[in-house]
């Protein structure tokens, strides 16, 4: 496989885990406020920005 197929292909699972956690972030605030473990926002918080570094990093690879 050539880089930028490589890189795009990991993209592609990058923007796909930064959905979901963004879903699981909306799924929890969507409860009552005692039933929201902010512990598990705080975490998902964390990987979603991990993934947008992340796809900022690719992004940069597949322009060069």
């Amino acid at each position: 496989m050539t880089k930028n197929k490589d890189y795009r292909k990991q993209l592609e699972g990058q923007y796909r885990a930064l959905a979901e956690h963004l879903e699981k972030i909306g799924q929890e605030r969507a409860k009552t406020e005692p039933e929201q473990d902010q512990g598990l926002i705080i975490h998902w918080e964390k990987t979603v920005a991990n993934c947008r570094q992340q796809i900022a990093k690719l992004q940069r690879r597949l322009n060069k």
